[in-house]
């Protein structure tokens, strides 16, 4: 073995242009199947960071439609009461806070949980301690942890911030500890504040119930539950055991809980379901572009082999097994393929960090990609593999067939057999065929992208910056002040100068953030209890359509006279017309909303606007009904603005701030920026996927191009007697031109049909990513043959015209 290494880097080291080709060549293909399996092995394989984490589950309610409903708090306590599968069961509402005091406010994400979801998780401080259950009999201390980000970036990492006293929400909360670094469940969170009577709730929903009564709240589901198994108990019994919970409540409350059921799923599958198949596809399409990688170096190796072959030929002639020498070829095929290994080690390293700004940021546990002893040991064992894929078949080829024809044809540059054509045949064939394949998934994923781009938003997004801004409950503690502090800020919005128009509503478009209510329509029965009669509720301010460039269809929208003293007036969008008055004008009818049918609580429909794209631009729009904020009786404790300017956004963005603040320095202003980004990010993560699968289509179609090239261009070579003597023979240089166009093309066209039929089978796991595209568009396939048709008949016609320069008498004299 020591002697075969010696000897595969002194030929190596003998043909630099040929080993850096090919190293460059494996470092691309290893490059890209080690940098996808990093992203794949942090996010998918590698556990999450909690003490046995295969026992932690999710738990969430299911309705018709929803398989994955958020719980409401009295069922969350009767679950957690009655379980007989769960050692553990913590809740979780996530939201955010405005953090004040030490700098400038700032608008953290956070959640306010039950005192034991860190022992759930199976989790501990760094610095002081978690919350505990004798935490939750000490109402009048409010507790929280922060986490190990928040605390460097606004504390600078001050070990004495335990039993300090800091302010969320103007309110005083003393910090018990500090989380690990990485520490981020759920939802990236800065700060955890520990909730009431051990259900965690957010304080702008206690607000809503009776005073000690929400803990009981039923119709109201807004609690995410995570629960730690027993030892020895499966997720199937788990299941078994809350659905049966589930199915005593729905006989004991059946006005709330009629039609709701559980759904129990493990933790690792709720946060890394949604991207593993992306991730599998990705990978599935790296390793296309590895093959395509291995074709190009065999083509390579075969090419170095013929040259070779006097070699091979006294090698058996004096006494090599033909396994001896098989091992000499795979030794420099694996020396080579490593190489190509450490090369595309440090390109994957690259690679992630590109990967990991290009991500649309929905990919879950991402930042934890890392070269790690596994990674490692995926990168040696691909290289290894790829060594002996590449370099076995040109081995045996190069080592077999009769050793007395080899001495006779060793050196001679005759006409190569049929056995080594069709060798080289296969690897173009391989290459188009993969190359296609990724070519046609690239070209579905770009259509898809160009109809969701097309679709319109409902809205202009022009020349429109938005900002966010949160008053504390404790200071803005009831409507009426909110109400205030909002028209102030919209006051103090529209003397800007540059500033042509200002709305607000609770939740812009593309956002997927809105508020489901029930409603009732005057004139009408009430709806069944398993009857499905709801909504989407905005609260905007009167000039929200106009700065938006929303449509009023038909009546009018809100005017500065729809005050809190004017008579209740509510505008609904065409899609909810559509589904709830078919065949009527709702315009002048009147609803109420909630299960409120108090004379106080009608609202008459003063106008029908265009229907506005709010969860995404993929989904159609759903029933949407608005109010004006100063006729809003619960005014939410958040609000986003829409800033119309005659000017560059970005000039603006430093203005808007400073107006804010002016109002109150006290409260954080935040996600300031241009509405066309909103836009570009709901696109995000289909021109990610596009981008990668793009690019990899594009690197694999290149490497098809040179190894099509290269393959026909040595096959000219290696037939340079054989076209002398058609020429000398009164052969034309078109004959010739045609005879080599008319071999490689009909090799291609193979080619291009196997790409295809393998690609008819393969593009179906592409449907969850496709928009308006069938997985199988016959005028993607034809588009992409095309080209792929025109690339191979460039790559054939170089060589081929080189062939047609041949002289006859040159050739003849040098054989």
């Amino acid at each position: 073995m020591a002697q075969d290494l010696k000897y595969a880097f002194r030929i190596l080291f003998k043909h630099p242009l040929v080993t850096a080709v090919a190293v460059l060549t494996l470092a691309l293909g290893i490059g890209a199947n080690t940098a996808i399996f990093s992203v794949l092995n942090a996010v998918v394989l590698r556990p999450l960071p909690y003490g046995d984490p295969d026992r932690l589950v999710m738990l969430w309610e299911t309705i018709a439609g929803n398989d994955k409903r958020s719980v409401a708090p009295g069922n969350y306590n009767d679950w957690r009461a009655q379980n007989n599968s769960f050692s553990e069961m913590a809740g979780m509402f996530c939201g955010n806070f405005n953090l004040t005091g030490d700098g400038e406010p700032e608008r953290v994400n956070g959640s306010t949980v039950t005192s034991n979801l860190m022992s759930t998780l199976g989790v501990s401080a760094q610095l002081g301690r978690t919350f505990q259950s004798e935490d939750d009999h000490h109402q009048d201390r409010p507790l929280v942890i922060i986490g190990d980000a928040l605390w460097h970036r606004r504390f600078g990492a001050d070990k004495a911030i335990v039993g300090r006293t800091i302010a969320i929400d103007e309110s005083s909360y003393t910090v018990v500890g500090v989380m690990p670094p990485g520490f981020n469940y759920p939802v990236l969170s800065d700060v955890w504040v520990l909730g009431r009577d051990r259900t965690a709730v957010s304080m702008s929903l206690i607000s809503q119930f009776p005073q000690n009564d929400w803990t009981h709240e039923r119709d109201a589901h807004f609690i995410n539950v995570v629960g730690r198994l027993k030892p020895g108990v499966t997720l199937a019994q788990a299941q078994s055991d809350i659905a049966g919970i589930s199915r005593r409540l729905e006989h004991e409350f059946p006005d709330t809980n009629a039609g709701l059921g559980s759904n129990v799923i493990s933790l690792h599958t709720q946060i890394v379901g949604n991207v593993k198949s992306l991730l599998s596809i990705l990978l599935g399409a790296v390793a296309f572009v590895l093959v395509i990688a291995c074709t190009n170096v065999a083509s390579l190796l075969f090419a170095r082999a013929t040259q070779r072959d006097r070699e091979f030929a006294i090698r058996r002639a004096v006494g090599a097994s033909r396994w001896r020498l098989v091992r000499q070829l795979l030794t420099e095929s694996i020396v080579l393929s490593l190489a190509g290994g450490v090369a595309g080690l440090a390109l994957s390293v690259e690679a992630v960090d590109l990967f990991i700004k290009l991500s649309p940021g929905d990919i879950p546990r991402l930042s934890e990609a890392s070269v790690d002893l596994r990674l490692l040991g995926f990168t040696f064992l691909v290289s290894m593999l790829t060594g002996i894929a590449f370099g076995l078949w040109p081995a045996l080829h190069a080592t077999s067939g009769s050793l007395n024809q080899s001495l006779k044809d060793a050196g001679s540059k005759a006409s190569e057999g049929k056995r080594r054509r069709r060798s080289r045949n296969v690897l173009i064939v391989t290459e188009l065929a993969l190359a296609q394949v990724l070519l046609i998934g690239a070209g579905l994923l770009i259509m898809s992208y160009v109809r969701v781009s097309r679709i319109d938003p409902g809205f202009n997004s022009d020349h429109v910056l938005s900002a966010k801004i949160a008053p504390s409950a404790s200071k803005y503690p009831n409507a009426k002040s909110r109400i205030q502090f909002y028209s102030r800020v919209l006051e103090q919005l529209r003397t800007l100068p540059g500033v042509s128009s200002v709305g607000m509503v609770m939740n812009l478009p593309l956002s997927g953030s809105g508020m489901n209510r029930g409603f009732k329509v005057e004139g009408r029965p009430d709806p069944k209890p398993d009857e499905k009669v709801a909504m989407d509720y905005q609260v905007v301010s009167h000039d929200y359509f106009s700065t938006l460039e929303i449509p009023i269809v038909r009546g009018r929208g809100f005017t500065v006279d729809d005050n809190e003293n004017a008579a209740r007036v509510i505008v609904i969008n065409e899609a909810m017309a559509k589904q709830f008055w078919p065949n009527d004008d709702p315009v002048g009818k009147r609803m109420a909303i909630g299960d409120s049918s108090k004379d106080s609580s009608w609202r008459t429909i003063v106008g029908i606007v265009g229907d506005v794209r709010h969860a995404s631009l993929t989904e159609e729009p759903v029933p949407f009904a608005f109010i004006d904020y100063r006729q809003d009786l619960e005014s939410w404790s958040r609000m986003a603005f829409v800033i119309k300017t005659s000017t560059d956004t970005a000039s603006m963005t430093s203005a808007v701030r400073s107006s804010l603040l002016s109002v109150d320095p006290q409260q954080p202003v935040y996600a300031i920026e241009p509405m066309n980004k909103l836009l570009g990010n709901s696109v995000a993560p289909r021109r990610f996927v596009m981008s990668l699968i793009g690019g990899l289509a594009l690197v694999a179609l290149m490497l098809a191009i040179v190894g099509i090239y290269s393959v026909i261009s040595f096959s000219v070579s290696e037939r340079t007697r054989e076209i002398g003597i058609r020429m000398a023979l009164g052969a034309k240089r078109s004959d010739v031109l045609r005879m080599i166009l008319g071999q490689g093309m009909r090799v291609s066209a193979l080619g291009i049909v196997i790409g295809l039929a393998i690609a008819l089978g393969l593009t179906r796991w592409l449907r969850s990513l496709l928009f308006e595209v069938s997985a199988t568009d016959p005028k993607t396939f034809v588009l992409v043959a095309m080209m792929v048709s025109l690339v191979g008949l460039m790559a054939c016609y170089l060589p081929a015209r080189r062939a047609t320069r041949v002289d006859p008498l040159v050739a003849l004299r040098d054989e």
